[in-house]
């Protein structure tokens, strides 16, 4: 990955789990249809996160659909509950990061 992970680390749980979850779905696909499957991006985007791969089946979509949703429920800075919040930015924020001033995000 070129790009890295370009997200805060309070999404670090959701991601670590996704990787759990992705860990037997992914060897069953390569099984299945001999490709090899990359992750290519993490990043956030309108407030949620967002894992492009390379090529995926429906089980693989599923997994990485439920972590997008996921990251809408928790604060992209610390982890805590959080919310969608728009301004000039859209970012999913708990109420402490939330009402912190733009620089310290």
């Amino acid at each position: 990955m070129s790009q890295g992970f370009c997200h805060g680390d309070g999404w670090f749980y959701t991601l670590w789990r996704s990787c759990g979850d992705l860990e037997p779905l992914v060897a069953e696909f390569e099984k299945a249809g001999g490709r090899q499957f990359e992750i290519l991006q993490v990043k956030e985007k309108f407030g949620g996160l967002r894992i492009h791969v390379n090529d995926a089946d429906d089980a693989i979509r599923q997994c990485l659909l439920v972590s997008h949703l996921e990251s809408f429920r928790a604060c992209e800075i610390c982890g805590q509950p959080g919310k969608r919040r728009e301004g000039s930015w859209i970012k999913t924020l708990c109420d402490q990061h939330g009402s912190a001033p733009r620089a310290e995000l």
